[in-house]
């Protein structure tokens, strides 16, 4: 769905859809201000939904390097942002005559229509209509909201990011970064461990995809199913590893495994060697278990394990490439892309050490 915005796009993503908010410099501050605006927004839409007898819209929270801004406002106060993207949780109606994502699809874009039209016939001060027009759709919402800032209006651009009731726990965690970090840095590990055993590990949970009782890529779009593995940020890579035992329906028991060592994350503050722990404890279940050359396609551990650095060296080394970066031209940018660069250098140096 395209209105979902994953951590591996914010790089690439500045918040700038509209020139009116070019002037604006994203603190901890002014995220304060339309984290006010936010919620007087969730107040009133939801009780406009009340009086059409639909369920709410939960306006969650501000998500990537927002994540902590009430922290930074009095810890880092000069801090600055790229952008503002905000979690929003959608019910999921029974809208269509198809499958659970076609209800969700349809859900959104009955409630942004909905959600666009009750601020301009309510006429909300707080949002200028319309430059969010011009920019939303809907199956993608960005509202331009106008807070005051050291005597003057500032405009912010607030994109909503898409997830739904029945997983919203699990997508504020697999979007919440390490803090201080790019989010694409944790996120890409995420991603390189999922892609190499064909599981997406993304926002709507840890999922699999299969035709009949065949497990297939999770790239893979006709005549499948798609099936939930976990949401559960303490026990996701345990039913990773889980879920392939059962696959294969060995006779060895899933008892005493290296798996059972791992203490989970932290749903508040991820750290990146607990998830690399994490991936490195489950290709050594797998090996106990004697999965791989059967569920598995790698031969060993260690070869799934590189598997997983290449990928995540691939993914990082797009992003330390990014064609964004040709366009800096002040010093101040260029000053920018030199952190960035070192970060993922850092990070891929520690993914290394880490899965081997």
């Amino acid at each position: 769905m395209k209105s979902i915005k994953l951590y591996e796009a914010f790089l690439t993503e500045g918040g700038w859809a509209t020139t009116k908010t070019q002037g604006t410099v994203l603190t901890p501050a002014v995220i304060a201000e339309v984290v006010k605006v936010m919620d007087l927004i969730s107040t009133g839409f939801n009780g406009h939904l009340g009086e059409l007898e639909l369920p709410s819209l939960d306006i969650l929270k501000p998500i990537g390097s927002g994540t902590w801004w009430s922290e930074d406002v009095t810890e880092q106060p000069d801090k600055t942002y790229g952008d503002v993207d905000y979690m929003v949780a959608y019910p999921t109606l029974k809208l269509t005559a198809g499958r659970d994502r076609e209800d969700e699809i349809a859900t959104v874009k009955l409630y942004n229509t909905e959600l666009l039209m009750w601020l301009e016939e309510e006429g909300i001060a707080d949002v200028d209509i319309d430059e969010t027009r011009k920019i939303s759709s809907d199956v993608s919402l960005k509202l331009i909201v106008i807070v005051p800032f050291n005597g003057t209006t500032a405009y912010v651009q607030v994109d909503m990011v898409v997830t739904h009731k029945e997983y919203s726990d699990w997508a504020v965690f697999r979007m919440t970064p390490i803090r201080n970090v790019k989010g694409f840095v944790l996120g890409n590990l995420y991603s390189s461990f999922g892609e190499v055993l064909d599981l997406s590990i993304q926002a709507r949970g840890v999922r699999a995809k299969f035709e009949g009782q065949v497990m297939k890529p999770y790239s893979k779009r006709a005549n499948v199913e798609d099936r939930i593995i976990s949401q559960n940020a303490e026990s996701f890579m345990t039913d990773i590893a889980r879920f392939f035992w059962e696959q294969s329906g060995t006779d060895i028991p899933f008892t005493a495994t290296p798996i059972e060592s791992w203490k989970g994350m932290d749903p508040k503050s991820p750290r990146f060697e607990d998830l690399a722990e994490g991936i490195r404890l489950v290709a050594e279940t797998l090996g106990q278990l004697d999965e791989f050359g059967t569920t598995i396609k790698y031969k060993s551990a260690a070869d799934l394990l590189n598997a997983v650095i290449a990928q995540y060296t691939k993914k990082m080394m797009e992003a330390y490439n990014s064609a964004k970066f040709d366009k800096a031209e002040t010093p101040a940018a260029k000053a920018i892309i030199t952190k960035v660069r070192a970060t993922i250098d850092e990070y891929i140096s520690l993914a290394k050490s880490l899965l081997t």
